[in-house]
């Protein structure tokens, strides 16, 4: 039985210092588009990692760059709902799936309140 408490102790605690960590993960460098997936197809790799990014910045900013095309938004996130809220021409949110040091998978959500329609796309550093 204590075994199974430190268990669960130990993996709230992961959880826990993972979610004060998202910012400055973000914020640690350049991510790199590694593939692009519908819901239910088979993800589609990028055809040049290097053409399509995204740069957080510590002061709020992020700069995206898809072929060429470079935006500049706001940012922030909500740790509760593990969302990132883009602010420029338009609102986009993105939900945090996963996120590591080098790997960052994202939902692109359109509609918060349907999202059967949403995108996957991972990043890779």
């Amino acid at each position: 039985m204590k075994k199974l408490v430190l268990a669960l102790f130990l993996g709230l605690l992961t959880f826990t210092v993972k979610a004060q960590e998202v910012e400055t993960i973000l914020t640690s460098g350049k991510w790199f588009i590694e593939s692009i997936q519908e819901k239910g197809e088979e993800p589609e790799l990028a055809s040049n990692k290097t053409d399509e990014w995204l740069v957080f910045s510590k002061d709020g900013k992020v700069e995206e760059n898809h072929f060429g095309d470079s935006k500049t938004f706001s940012w922030t996130y909500d740790k509760s709902k593990k969302m990132i809220k883009l602010s420029g021409d338009e609102t986009i949110f993105h939900r945090v799936i996963e996120i590591s040091e080098s790997k960052l998978i994202i939902e692109l959500v359109e509609d918060l309140e349907n999202s059967d329609d949403n995108l996957m796309i991972t990043y890779v550093k």
